[in-house]
């Protein structure tokens, strides 16, 4: 696979690793809907790529992962319709994510926000920068996180989860290492050098071992996931019938 970014992502193969990076550096690495089929596709095509042993996601620039979903409506969809693009764009990615069989590491390289919070605890391994941030802030513009914390509680538990999606505080890189939501945290000059081994470690696993292995631990994410998209979906009504009792 040849390197060079399209959509908002860049690819770049290194010893057999691809690495994933979100290059929107201008929103902050925020996914918008191009972003969010691009990084599924090449989660798709490295999956079917026998020459590429496993993928690193990260972010570009070295200040941020990625501020998450991008919350901006450039084609001034309505409520409803800019909802369900929402939707799509967290489904495209959290499925792809849970396709792939083959290893799969965050590089967290600075704040990880909303959806690319959920994008880094859902890889095989969460490799933090002593940088980083992690928060799940959607409460605090009027949108349920019923995925984030699915996911949150199911790394750590419901404590943590609801800590999270109710407040929408920021934990760091040491916090979140300490509650395990990530498996370790390294100076920022070492994060590239220590995903790229961890990529390679995995990837020494058998791997059609490995891969069953990915599969098992899905399975129930997967069925949980569709019931958090139809809540969310379900939810359209009430919060629609909130605005429109508190406009302000």
């Amino acid at each position: 696979m040849a390197g060079g970014s399209a959509n908002g992502l860049k690819r770049e193969l290194r010893e057999g690793v691809v690495w994933l990076v979100f290059d929107r550096p201008r929103a902050s690495n925020a996914v918008d809907a191009a972003l969010a089929q691009a990084f599924a596709a090449a989660l798709t095509s490295a999956g079917n790529d026998p020459a590429i042993i496993g993928a690193v996601i990260t972010g570009a620039g070295g200040k941020v992962f990625s501020a998450g979903i991008d919350i901006k409506n450039p084609d001034a969809l309505d409520h409803e319709a800019l909802a369900t693009r929402r939707r799509d764009t967290v489904a495209h990615c959290l499925d792809a994510i849970l396709s792939f069989e083959k290893p799969l590491v965050a590089a967290i390289n600075g704040p990880a926000i909303g959806l690319s919070c959920m994008i880094a605890l859902l890889a095989d391994q969460a490799i933090a920068s002593d940088r980083a941030v992690f928060a799940l802030p959607e409460i605090d513009i009027g949108i349920p996180t019923f995925l984030g914390a699915s996911i949150v509680s199911r790394a750590v538990g419901m404590a943590l989860a609801r800590e999270l999606v109710l407040t929408g505080r920021q934990i760091s890189a040491a916090d979140a290492r300490q509650h395990h939501l990530v498996g370790s945290v390294v100076a920022h000059e070492e994060l590239e050098r220590s995903a790229q081994d961890a990529a390679k470690m995995l990837a020494a696993k058998p791997r059609a071992t490995f891969a069953l292995n990915k599969r098992w631990l899905a399975r129930d994410l997967r069925a949980e996931f569709d019931a958090a998209n139809a809540h969310s979906k379900a939810a359209q009504a009430e919060l629609a019938a909130d605005k429109a009792r508190h406009p302000h």
